[in-house]
């Protein structure tokens, strides 16, 4: 785990090392889950694009790992932010102050972040899915500067 050194002018970020398991390049903003896998040395260490709808009953496939920092190429290591402010890709214009959740609407919104139902969000698997909570109205429908916790 990496935590970004503590001083007046920057918020704390936490980030930790993953490596990609997507089969494809993981782009920066965007939403991991952890893969399933039965190895051992694996196990929280292999990531993956979010690339299901949540819901309710069955979440997401795994449990939320963080947002991407900067591309990690196929195979490669790279960092995920678990904690603080990051821009995360979002599905469209969210509000300020609404709690996100990781979800693909489709193949152009996929691992983005979208506005949690609050009828929906009590759901145990439903709340592995969260990302965090929006700091500000979304700037444009791509994106949204969510404080992140995935901790």
């Amino acid at each position: 785990m990496q935590i970004t050194q503590v001083h007046r002018t920057e918020q704390e970020k936490v980030f930790i090392s993953v490596e990609n398991n997507e089969g494809a390049v993981l782009q920066p903003g965007k939403v991991v889950e952890f893969s399933q896998t039965t190895t051992d040395a694996d196990q929280g260490r292999l990531v993956e694009l979010v690339d299901a709808v949540v819901n309710l009953t069955t979440g997401i496939a795994g449990k939320i790992a963080g947002v991407v920092e900067t591309t990690i190429a196929t195979g490669e290591v790279g960092r995920v932010q678990v904690y603080g402010p990051a821009n995360v890709r979002a599905s469209a214009s969210i509000a300020a102050g609404e709690m996100v959740v990781a979800s693909s609407i489709n193949a152009t919104n996929q691992a983005h972040v979208t506005a949690a139902s609050e009828s929906t969000a009590v759901g145990p698997k439903y709340r592995d899915a969260v990302v965090g909570w929006t700091l500000e109205a979304g700037p444009n429908a791509t994106n949204a500067t969510v404080f992140v916790s995935c901790l």
